[in-house]
């Protein structure tokens, strides 16, 4: 099992992170990591979209599932067939967000253990890269031992050693993804148990993250702060695509009811968070 975990997985990521780092200009090894993890986030792009719109369709039912608890009292066989009708009515499958999550959990684990053999020694990476690969100029001349092999991002950060910059700032970046997609009623309704359980979590995922990455090669933290910088970029985009659509079926609303476009602007727009100077204007 573990052959066929690393013929899939981890020799595959190891020669594309290698071939980045053979090929780029200046050959920083903490740019190739950046690379490799932006291609891997490109790669991954449709399943986290995915799972990023079936979160927002279950936060949207908060509190329709809320009053089913509520109205069954305790009596889970009810509430389960409610609940079970609600997704269906609303055509939501609660279990669509954990599918792209456990698709990723494989690369998750495989990478942890691609920049384990990456920062270590070039002898051991070399029995794992692939012919085209080993034969790159750069990386040929590495194995070679005429150029060092530099793990190092701008020949600053050593990306085989902790640095416990990065991991700070890998939990920052995973607050700040976690917050984006927390619904506002959850932010500041303090006496629901549930918004509670959910502002435990936005705290505890940072820094648990904090305390993984703190020990470990500098490469990891980097990983996931690349990661996250794309996971919050991705989540801006599909809540901004949501924010127009919103405001597309109300013109389509309007036209169709005999109204002209002009009448949309009478219409309640969707709450976004503006700043108004003194004196009243925006």
């Amino acid at each position: 099992m573990c052959n066929i975990f690393n013929a899939i997985f981890i020799a595959p990521l190891v020669n594309a992170l290698f071939f980045i780092y053979g090929i780029i200009p200046g050959h920083d090894f903490g740019v190739s990591i950046i690379l490799f993890t932006l291609l891997i986030r490109f790669i991954l792009w449709p399943l986290a979209g995915k799972q990023l719109h079936s979160q927002k369709k279950m936060q949207a039912l908060q509190g329709d599932i809320a009053k089913i608890r509520a109205k069954t009292a305790g009596d889970k066989q009810k509430e389960s067939a409610m609940l079970m009708e609600l997704y269906k009515e609303k055509e939501v499958n609660p279990f669509s967000a954990c599918l792209p999550t456990l698709l990723q959990f494989p690369v998750l684990i495989a990478m942890f253990v691609v920049f384990k053999k990456a920062t270590g020694s070039i002898a051991d990476i070399n029995t794992i890269l692939y012919e085209p690969v080993r034969n790159l100029a750069y990386i040929k001349q590495i194995i070679a031992g005429q150029v060092p092999f530099d793990t190092t991002l701008f020949g600053i950060v050593n990306m085989a050693k902790p640095s416990q910059v990065l991991a700070i700032l890998a939990g920052v970046t995973q607050y700040i993804q976690v917050k984006m997609i927390t619904p506002k009623k959850q932010k500041t309704d303090a006496k629901d148990p549930q918004a509670q359980m959910t502002s435990l979590m936005n705290y505890t995922f940072p820094a648990l993250t904090v305390f993984i990455a703190w020990g470990l090669p500098a490469a990891l933290p980097l990983y996931w702060i690349t990661t996250n910088l794309v996971a919050i970029f991705q989540q801006w985009l599909i809540m901004r695509k949501e924010v127009e659509d919103m405001e597309e079926m109300d013109v389509v609303k309007v036209v169709r009811k005999g109204g002209s476009t002009s009448d949309t602007k009478k219409l309640p727009k969707p709450k976004v968070k503006t700043r108004i100077k003194k004196g009243g204007k925006k």
